[in-house]
């Protein structure tokens, strides 16, 4: 089968601000493997909320929930599937408010040939296709931004906030999801190229090498005074290649 043909990885680190104030790591990931298809998320608690860690390990929850329903109904609108994302994280959330909560959102849902990307709020997803002509990046561009602020998952369900695509996955080869901690970091244009070299070394790697590899990669960023937390997760179809 298709389906068979894909799988996952991914590691997330702590900030080493956070390690200094002996806050938890605010960032989340999952990957799930269902007979139908596969799941990764990656969500970035906002760090001046109290919950924050919980509401990004509620995110990727509400995305699992979501997709499940999505899977039995693959021609439902997208609207409805992030509505029922949002609905799932205010359950999941509980006991807390969403105030102390909020989240950003980004996730890869491969299915029936198909492969569906959200993003809600800063960090990246790159789509590497089998030619250049199939590469695709969702992220934002803060070079030129004076603000700190960043959509989320909130107690108001906005869908305009979204950035959502779908894409055929004969003609991708991975999928590269990271929280702004990593991708903030990256230089201009330099992140496409940053995607391809990781994820085609990494593949390469046993499972227990693959995480050990990327957890130092993380904790040795080379970027000086560094400080917020970091996950990278990766949707990749077997025997892919450049």
């Amino acid at each position: 089968m298709l389906d068979q043909l894909w799988n996952s990885w991914g590691a997330s680190v702590i900030g080493p601000l956070h390690v200094k104030a002996g806050i938890p790591n605010q960032d989340s990931w999952m990957a799930r493997r269902y007979k139908w298809g596969n799941v990764v998320v990656v969500s970035d608690g906002l760090g001046s909320k109290a919950h924050s860690d919980h509401g990004s390990k509620a995110a990727c929850l509400a995305v699992f929930e979501a997709a499940k329903r999505y899977q039995k109904n693959p021609d439902a609108n997208i609207v409805d599937i992030l509505r029922l994302i949002h609905a799932n994280w205010l359950v999941e959330i509980a006991p807390y408010s969403s105030t102390d909560c909020l989240a950003t959102c980004l996730f890869a849902i491969q299915n029936a040939g198909i492969i569906t990307l959200g993003r809600l709020g800063d960090g990246m997803i790159v789509a590497l296709g089998k030619t250049s002509e199939n590469h695709l990046i969702l992220s934002d561009n803060k070079q030129d931004s004076f603000s700190n602020y960043t959509n989320s998952l909130r107690q108001e369900f906005n869908p305009e906030q979204w950035e959502t695509t779908t894409i055929e996955s004969a003609a991708c080869n991975a999928v590269v999801l990271c929280t702004d901690g990593i991708s903030d970091d990256l230089l201009p244009d330099s992140e496409m190229d940053f995607c391809i070299e990781l994820a085609y070394e990494y593949i390469l790697l046993t499972p227990e090498k693959r995480t050990k590899q990327l957890i130092k990669m993380m904790n040795e960023w080379p970027v000086p005074h560094h400080s917020d937390d970091k996950t990278i997760a990766c949707l990749f179809k077997k025997g892919g290649s450049q």
